[in-house]
């Protein structure tokens, strides 16, 4: 083996444990920094999840008050109540429990990053990818909120690598796993509501010129199955409270005045908006319908104002720099031009190294495409780019090797 090769197998082995042991000691300390300073990591979507944990663990649901009885994605507020259950009754030590949960999620991130890198391309990609997961700021951060981030990459991440896997077993199980993980996923974080959908139409679209189409075709809608069965009970649950079909959450509608309006300037501020009056009595459903025909009728009125507030909203989620008040320091914006912008770049080299090989790019730009689309009519942030990162780190170690002319994949390799 030349310097030039890829790892042996336990090369990449010994690494690898070094990367995941890395990433553990790192998101240890940060969640136990932020036990004992609290306040940079406090964020007002927190308390909502443990509010809605505590009605969880008390037998009533996922339910935050009495008018909003389906406002939030149930999943994570039902990991949280099992701190609650184990004895954290404080806010705060609920808290320190999402975020030992978070860290959890966060090195099984690392993990799977290194998995999908050294499977569609090299042991050497998967490391590097990995080792920056595992030691990127930003993620990093993420992992001290007790916010829906990581859990959610852990399983997109999870449900993708089952889909690689399935191009090359063409094992059906393999595609109802990944179902049944997509649907936990969007339950956790209900804006990825309809990336599943466009998995499946890689899955069949990748194999629309082979003579497995048949198969292609039946796993995707089995995968697609798999998810709306996870979803179920919760889609039966918003049916039987508001005789109407929503299947993760109600508030679409709010999210949207958020977003369009003469208040809207593509950043989150629910305090800003000038609601609509609803008729009395009207439940969380039918107030959705007033404020979603409210934000439709002034971007209808507004369509310059519409474009502008989409390419901020554009311009905000792929920021170098954090958005956040309290983050735009010189010291933040040092760490996030050393930290961020060579990603970009770095995905950027990979992307054209790759451009032939247009089935794997496309699934790894996925995600990226499609958050960066809703939250071009939704509101923008950082934050919201999250679950693509980690495929982009798989594509900036591939320019990484491309520019230190190594190997990117290994003879033999998946191709798609």
């Amino acid at each position: 083996m030349t310097a030039k090769d890829d790892l042996s197998r336990e090369q990449y082995g010994n690494w690898l444990r070094l990367v995941v042991l890395a990433a553990c000691m790192l998101r240890i300390a940060l969640v136990g920094f932020a036990a004992e300073k609290p306040e940079p990591f406090d964020f007002p979507d927190s308390h909502r999840y443990v509010r809605v944990a505590r009605n969880i663990a008390e037998g009533n649901g996922p339910v935050e008050s009495r008018t909003a009885l389906s406002a939030t994605d149930p999943v994570y507020p039902t990991m949280l109540a099992w701190g609650i259950r184990f004895g954290g009754r404080s806010t705060a030590a609920i808290m320190s429990f999402g975020r030992a949960i978070n860290g959890v999620f966060g090195v099984i991130v690392v993990a799977l990053v290194a998995a999908m890198g050294s499977r569609l391309y090299s042991r050497r990609v998967g490391l590097l990818a990995a080792g920056w997961c595992a030691i990127d700021p930003i993620l990093l951060f993420f992992n001290a909120l007790v916010l829906t981030e990581l859990p959610y990459i852990a399983m997109l991440m999870g449900a993708v690598l089952l889909v690689i896997r399935f191009r090359s077993s063409r094992q059906i199980g393999d595609a109802f796993a990944a179902g049944v993980i997509l649907g936990v996923a969007t339950l956790t974080r209900s804006s990825g509501l309809f990336l599943p959908l466009l998995i499946a139409g890689w899955i069949v679209l990748v194999n629309w010129r082979s003579k497995d189409r048949l198969r292609s075709i039946a796993a995707a809608a089995l995968m697609l199955v798999a998810m709306l069965i996870v979803m179920s009970p919760v889609i039966y649950r918003n049916h039987r409270l508001f005789g109407a079909f929503v299947p993760v959450r109600t508030g679409g509608g709010a999210s949207l005045m958020e977003a369009l309006g003469p208040w809207a300037d593509g950043a989150p501020g629910m305090d800003r908006i000038e609601y609509p009056q609803v008729p009395p009595g009207a439940n969380e459903v039918q107030r959705d319908r007033v404020y979603q025909d409210a934000a439709i009728a002034w971007a209808k009125a507004h369509p310059g104002d519409v474009m502008r507030l989409a390419w901020r909203k554009l311009a905000r989620t792929w920021s170098i720099t954090m958005n956040a008040p309290g983050f735009q320091s010189g010291f933040y914006a040092i760490v996030c031009w050393l930290s961020v912008a060579p990603i970009f770049l770095l995905t950027i080299v990979g992307v054209w190294v790759e451009r032939r090989r247009f089935g794997w790019l496309s699934l790894l730009l996925l995600p990226a495409a499609y958050f960066t689309l809703i939250h071009m009519v939704f509101v923008g942030s950082v934050r919201y780019r999250l679950p693509a990162m980690p495929f982009l780190f798989i594509l900036a170690a591939v320019g990484v090797c491309a520019i230190l002319r190594m190997n990117v994949r290994r003879p033999g390799g998946t191709e798609a």
